[in-house]
């Protein structure tokens, strides 16, 4: 079982739970600039509905942008910190390297399979974060 994190989408969020390649579920998760509040709660919603340990997964998969500078960096956050605390492998994969989530959970199965040791993901920023100073 892989789970895999999507945070790249604009206005809302992913998560799927791969069983085979071709064998998985997604949740699509809505909301616009509130990933971090949502990500955790819905992975574990999602484990607890489908009767999963976490302890039963294999590998976390995260998409590793581009998309918006912190929705990358939650979901890569997010997938390296449950990697590093469940001792599994991360595999990162950019958006633009698959079409739709059949792809998705084709290549990240793939990757797996040569995977075995635990790796982080590093998030891929197509250009500099636009980060402003509040006015007052």
């Amino acid at each position: 079982m892989i789970l895999i994190i999507n945070t790249t989408p604009s206005g809302y969020l992913e998560i799927i739970l791969a069983e085979k390649k071709d064998k998985y579920r997604v949740k699509k998760i809505p909301g616009k600039f509130n990933q971090a509040e949502k990500l955790l709660p819905a992975i574990g919603s999602l484990l607890k509905s489908k009767k999963i340990a976490a302890e039963k997964l294999r590998a976390i998969g995260v998409v590793t942008g581009p998309g918006g500078f912190t929705a990358v960096r939650i979901g890569v956050a997010v997938g390296n910190g449950l990697g590093y605390g469940l001792k599994l492998p991360v595999i990162g994969i950019k958006a633009d390297e698959f079409k739709d989530n059949d792809e998705l959970a084709l290549k990240i199965f793939e990757r797996a399979k040569v995977l075995s040791k635990a790796k982080l993901a590093m998030p891929y920023y197509d250009r500099e974060p636009n980060i402003t100073i509040k006015n007052k």
